[in-house]
């Protein structure tokens, strides 16, 4: 038999008075009672909305009538959900109730309810790289349940449809966008998916409101061989799909020969190459491959044979779970930090270093439990670990640079010029006690100079740090270089000046005779000889010295602090300098690496994996597309 009714929950700020009314111990408002707490319940909600949520959030013991006869809202139609679920599964009321709440109007979800939940399950597939089975999974449907009852789980056919629609207004809102963007720059790079089909992926970056934008548009199937042609081809066809060819001032891709024809000669667009990738043969040229001449001697280290040594230990415990699990009760019984060793990869330098790093924080756990295993690698000696600290300490500042050229968020082709100034500076300065060290020092200090000093006699890059305003001419390291910078940009600027006819102005001849014939011949005799030299002499205003002007005004601004944005200077000076800064725009807009095409790979091999290894291409592209527009509007 069911227990007694409980008493309502509006009697905690309401009490009864006189006359058969109610009073309200907040505000002192009556109301007429004759049995029924919707009025009160309304009160509260709409008087004393902190009340109304404090007396109905967690309650079990709840009058369901009354809180159903309110006009909740959505939140307050999952508490009553709740109070449902909350009722202990063996009373004899919760059928009843349950029953109820599916017949209120509270919890039948609305057409919007049910597109707002599918639009957010939409986002759990393509930010999460979730498989469009998921909405078929056993378990996934039983957890929806739980949280709404009442929502329909859209089928995996109506899944593709709503990723079709998305695709489809996400990408008509960025062709928009990029209709309005004077200068773009694309990134682009190929690779391999899991299920062995071959993808070129294509980003493009611009400045838009004083910050740097990232968008990927497009990442489609390479099914030919890759060849020139048939990159350029592709890479055409992409164009005139978002219909940006005339905006593309420079395609950044690796050094690949076909990638270079295909950008530079066929295409016709300026290629600019990935500085990560230099960077990483340039170190890898030292590391793996020393300069022949300085071999080593008897007495001195060999870094290819310690490397090799390292990578033996490393692939030791990751292969093995005794030795692992050795290493970490080692780590916990001298109370240092629980770390694992990293294995590098062959054709990346900063996993290397990443690997040594690693090697030498756990230096001493490692040194401790080597010798407690059975059949291990052999340890680092003293003059090995030595060296490893000095390789370090070399090959840190590359890393640091790495990591500064690859961000997206603010320009990073200014950049190089003045960070491998640094470079060099600092491995110059390096005090180092091994010859070895010594010898690699000298080796990178050379490759330095001959893969990265180019950059200094490279217009665009050039360009981009003499426009760069916490860098100017101070950002090169020779003066003869960052005058060569600008004559460039007062070049670039005469023509850009001559083809807008903005500013090619030409003084007319002196109008001082149509003066003079004005005046007196008095004046002829005292004004004579002023005149006759000013109408003979015809002054000009060339576009030259126009933009040589604007470019001197420009150097001699206070420059902009290193940490400051130099896209909000541009847009503060934008009246001022509005052909600069629209010069500007065309060369800070572009990327230092193909980094961000790059990074596609990792969720590549997210999204194509052995659960959906039958991806269609045509979703590939339509995932990863609405994972960056996605992700772009988060951040």
């Amino acid at each position: 038999m069911p227990g007694p009714r409980q008493k309502s929950i509006v009697w905690e700020v309401f009490k009864k008075s006189e006359g058969g009314t109610v009073v309200c111990k907040k505000c002192s408002c009556s109301y007429k009672y004759s049995g029924n707490t919707s009025t009160m319940m309304g009160h509260i909600k709409k008087k004393h909305p902190g009340e109304f949520l404090d007396i109905t959030d967690g309650e079990v013991n709840t009058d369901i009538d009354s809180i159903q006869r309110t006009n909740a809202q959505p939140s307050t139609n999952q508490q009553v959900r709740n109070v449902a679920i909350a009722q202990p599964s063996n009373s004899e009321e919760t059928p009843a109730i349950n029953k109820r709440l599916r017949q209120s109007r509270l919890i039948v979800p609305s057409k919007l309810c049910q597109k707002s939940a599918d639009n957010a399950l939409v986002d759990l597939i393509v930010l999460d790289f979730q498989p469009l089975q998921i909405v078929e999974n056993e378990g996934f449907r039983r957890y929806s349940k739980v949280l709404n009852s009442e929502y329909n789980i859209p089928s995996r056919k109506k899944i593709a449809e709503m990723l079709q629609e998305s695709y489809s207004i996400e990408s008509r809102c960025l062709m928009q966008k990029l209709q309005e963007i004077e200068y773009i720059a694309l990134t682009s790079d190929i690779w391999t998916s899991d299920s062995n089909k071959c993808f070129i992926s294509i980003t493009a970056h611009y400045v838009e409101q004083a910050k740097m934008k990232t968008s990927v548009i497009s990442t489609s199937e390479l099914e030919e061989n890759h060849t020139a042609e048939n990159i350029a081809t592709k890479m055409r066809k992409i164009l005139d799909e978002w219909q940006i060819g005339a905006k593309v001032v420079s395609i950044v891709t690796d050094n690949a020969a076909s990638m270079k024809k295909a950008v530079s000669e066929i295409l016709n667009k300026r290629n600019h190459y990935c500085v990560a990738h230099t960077l990483n043969l340039a170190v890898k040229d030292c590391i793996d491959k020393p300069i022949l001449e300085e071999q080593p001697s008897n007495d001195r280290l060999s870094i290819p044979q310690i490397l090799s040594k390292c990578r033996g230990i490393v692939s030791h415990f990751n292969h093995s779970a005794k030795s692992s699990y050795a290493l970490h009760d080692m780590q916990i019984q001298m109370n240092t930090d629980t770390l694992k060793l990293k294995q590098d990869v062959r054709t990346r330098w900063n996993s290397t270093f990443y690997m040594l790093e690693r090697l030498l924080k756990v230096k001493v756990s490692l040194s401790a439990t080597l010798p407690l295993l059975e059949a291990s690698p052999s340890n680092l000696d003293f003059n090995e670990w030595i060296l490893i600290e000095e390789i370090i300490k070399l090959l840190r500042p590359f890393e640091k640079i790495t990591v500064i050229l690859s961000g997206e968020s603010y320009p990073s082709l200014s950049c190089i010029i003045p960070l491998v100034v640094g470079l060099q500076e600092t491995l110059a300065n390096k005090n180092l006690s091994t010859e070895s060290a010594k010898l690699l020092q000298r080796n990178l200090l050379t490759v330095i100079e001959k893969r990265l000093g180019i950059y200094e006699v490279n217009r665009t890059a050039a360009k981009s740090t003499f426009l760069d305003p916490r860098f100017k001419k101070k950002g090169f390291g020779t003066e003869s270089h960052a005058n060569n910078a600008q004559m460039w940009v007062i070049e670039e600027l005469r023509d850009y000046l001559i083809n807008s006819s903005a500013s090619s102005i030409q003084c007319q001849p002196s109008t001082s005779n149509a003066v003079t014939a004005e005046t007196n011949d008095e004046d002829d005799e005292i004004w004579g000889v002023l005149d006759k030299k000013i109408s003979e002499t015809q002054t000009t205003i060339t576009p030259f010295s126009s933009a040589a002007g604007m470019v001197k005004q420009y150097i001699d601004l206070e420059y902009l602090g290193r940490n400051k944005n130099p896209l909000e200077f541009w847009e503060e000076k934008r009246s001022l300098f509005p052909s600069l800064y629209k010069l500007a725009h065309k060369y800070l807009c572009i990327p230092a690496t193909s980094v961000p095409s790059e990074r596609l790979f990792s969720k590549a091999g997210l999204l194509c994996n052995e659960r959906r290894n039958r991806l269609a291409p045509k979703k590939v592209d339509q995932i990863l597309f609405l994972n960056s527009a996605k992700k772009s509007k988060l951040t």
